[in-house]
């Protein structure tokens, strides 16, 4: 019995050799290079050979760790596409590589495209005979990059007889998921290429009835010649798309060449053919006087704007302090309010660049999403409160002020920091004009993005320019007395409840206690602060004046609701922003209202309170046929970041509507309003007739 059952293990022991040995002969095995263990790689033959044509499919997978990265066919503004030289094969004619989908980089400023962690290429050989011993030995060339890149070969050696291969089921799965990332190649009549050698530019136009939702597209063909995008316009029947051309051994070369045109979304790839014919290419240029209007107007309104008025209210009694000073006084100090305006835009320019040329998500008020920035404003504006109070005097060693006082000092470098304080309030802001300013800022080329920033200081600073300017407009203001202690008092109160909104925006990041006591703190230094320099009496007239003053408006707004608005319950179900969802809601028939919000958003919130929780956008939202969808951007969030991207929006407020009859989205302004809504509402529907009267 033991001789027999030795007998068995050995029989299956060969039987599993045999088996493996086969199998090594489909595949190359994993490998991978002392110098660069990073990368693995692995050729594998699938043994489904097609008779009439001698083709073979293979995969060719690439493992690669941590960040690193390997490219597509066209890398881009940097980098190096896989290759295999099959030198040393036989019976081997040629072979076919797919490539998937590819992902965008970026990185310094340079766009490139590629794969990270796995990545599988399907590939077709074609061998000259069926029946020959077959040898395919070459070297595959993978270039990988993180900070650095690095360029290795992977030699490999298959040999086997093509009628004699087993069909490899792992091998088919790999092939298979692989090919249906590539591309689908479409008629290449539905596209048009227009090269206009003058302007060094090509536009592509192309015919299809695809619903686009995230789309991306990238030229390629001639291996020597660069494209980079200029604009991309969507249409309901197609697209139009210009690039412009770079060639590293001269002007570009392209008329009668065949290009391919890659279109990739999140649902959907093709790839169109065409050959390039001769073209005038008119791109229309961003009217940069409107753009620069519309900077100067965003940055003017930001100061109306609740964040920045606590400031503004300082600066104010700053003035009526000392209302008799020089015209010259004067003029200097709103100017060096003013270049704290400038200068910190510009650090902001300076931060967006840092932030895009590493390849982060920038957008219009980001800094908000980082708790240290959030604690640091806290700080400061509590430090603000209470020097207005009185409770201390920030004042620098004689020497320093000896020093400024001899270059012009008398508080310029206090004036200079109230500048760079009301622009760093300002950035969770959004409204009409800024949205537009910062959109193109964020999206368009460094010196760009310089000029708008620069734009947008400027329309923010226009109040101390004006003062600037006319030094006695400043004199207009009331003569000092008693009531200018009342103002302060006013104004520290204003900076103080921005400080208690900022503190709790850091509930969004530490545990609810440490911001409660945060809070108790702050409050019960203010009330001592106050008692202190003002004494118990006022300290207790302004308390009962503040809950008189609260009571009644509370009661007068209960009184004359009916006529504003309608107080409506928060229970609005939302669902987390996904934009596969998004297509699957639309084509069963539903209308999807996105709202794209943060904590730290004052217009997010004033939308909130004024229209989405009154009717009759509310009753709207909570009809059957609504679906809901927030985007929360309050802290970093790279599905957030990347949908707003897609629509060319760097900030929020953002909202947008799709359905049945617009499936690409409407896109609501930043001021919502119950019209903007139900018109949006009811051409999403089309003839669903999903608008409830």
């Amino acid at each position: 019995m033991e001789m027999i059952l030795n007998t068995l293990l050995r029989i299956a022991l060969l039987f599993s050799l045999c088996l493996s040995s086969l199998a090594f002969g489909q595949s190359s095995g994993w490998l991978s290079s002392p110098q660069h263990p990073p990368a693995q790689v692995r050729l594998m033959l699938t043994g489904e050979l097609d008779a009439d044509s001698k083709r073979l499919p293979a995969v060719l997978q690439v493992k690669l760790a941590d960040d690193w990265k390997t490219y597509w066919r066209s890398p881009g503004e940097g980098g190096i596409a896989p290759s295999i030289s099959w030198q040393g094969s036989t019976n081997f004619e040629s072979a076919e590589w797919f490539w998937p989908v590819p992902e965008r980089f970026s990185l310094l400023g340079l766009q490139t495209y590629g794969y990270q962690q796995n990545v599988d290429f399907p590939l077709l050989l074609t061998l000259n005979s069926l029946t020959e011993a077959t040898t395919l030995r070459g070297v595959l060339t993978l270039s990988t990059c993180t900070n650095v890149c690095v360029l290795t070969d992977y030699p490999f050696s298959l040999a086997f007889t093509p009628t004699k291969l087993r069909v490899d089921s792992e091998a088919m799965y790999f092939y298979n998921k692989a090919k249906v990332a590539v591309p689908l190649v479409l008629d290449g009549s539905a596209s048009e290429f227009i090269w206009d050698a003058s302007q060094q530019r090509l536009q592509v136009n192309l015919v299809s009835d695809a619903p686009w939702q995230q789309l991306q597209v990238v030229v390629d063909g001639d291996p020597d010649t660069t494209f980079k995008l200029l604009n991309l316009e969507p249409q309901s029947d197609g697209l139009s798309a210009f690039f412009s051309a770079e060639n590293w051994l001269g002007e570009p070369q392209l008329l009668n060449k065949t290009l391919s045109l890659t279109v990739f979304d999140k649902q959907q790839a093709f790839e169109y053919q065409a050959e390039v014919r001769a073209g005038s290419v008119v791109l229309e240029s961003v009217s940069w006087l409107k753009l620069l209007v519309f900077a100067l107007l965003g940055g003017l309104i930001l100061n109306i704007m609740p964040c920045v008025l606590p400031v503004l209210g300082m600066k104010l009694s700053s003035v009526i302090a000392a209302p008799h000073q020089q015209q010259g006084t004067i003029r200097r100090q709103f100017m060096a309010s003013a270049a704290g305006i400038v200068v910190s835009f510009w650090l902001l320019a300076g931060f967006v660049l840092l932030l895009k040329f590493s390849g982060q998500a920038v957008g219009w008020g980001v800094q908000f999403q980082q708790p240290w920035f959030i604690a640091f404003m806290v700080l400061v504006t509590s430090l603000f409160a209470f020097n207005m109070l009185g409770a201390f005097e920030i004042s620098l060693p004689s020497t320093w002020q000896t020093r400024l006082a001899s270059i012009g000092g008398n508080g310029y470098v206090g004036h200079f920091l109230q500048g760079m304080f009301a622009t760093l309030l300002a950035t969770p802001c959004s409204a009409p004009f800024l949205g537009t300013a910062v959109a193109f800022a964020l999206g368009a080329d460094s010196a760009s993005l310089v000029v708008v920033f620069t734009a947008l200081a400027i329309g923010m600073a226009l109040p101390w320019l004006l003062v600037a300017t006319f030094p006695k407009l400043a004199q207009v203001l009331p003569k000092p007395g008693k009531w200018m202690g009342l103002v302060k008092l006013i104004f520290s109160l204003m900076l103080f409840a921005t400080s208690l909104w900022l503190v709790s925006l850091l509930a969004n990041f530490v545990a609810m206690p440490i911001v409660l006591s945060l809070i108790a703190v702050l409050v019960l230094l203010f009330i001592l602060f106050v008692a202190k320099q003002h004494g118990a009496k006022v300290l207790l007239i302004s308390l009962s004046a503040m809950v008189l003053l609260g009571g009644g408006i509370a009661l007068i707004g209960a009184m004359t609701s009916e006529q504003w608005a309608k107080a409506l319950p928060t229970d609005l179900v939302w669902q987390p922003l996904q934009h596969s969802n998004i297509q699957q809601q639309v084509a069963q028939g539903k209308v999807v209202f996105v709202d794209v919000t943060a904590d730290w958003c004052i217009t997010c919130k004033a939308n909130k309170v004024g229209v989405t929780l009154q009717d009759p956008t509310y009753s709207l939202l909570k009809q059957p046929s609504t679906l809901l969808v927030k985007g929360d951007w309050t802290k970093p969030s790279a599905v957030v970041s990347e949908f707003l991207q897609s629509y060319q929006r760097f900030g929020v407020p953002f909202n947008i509507v799709y359905g049945p009859a617009a499936p690409e989205g409407i896109t609501l302004p930043v001021i919502l309003s119950h019209q903007a809504i139900e018109q949006a509402f009811a051409q999403a529907a089309g003839a669903a007739g999903l608008i409830q009267e």
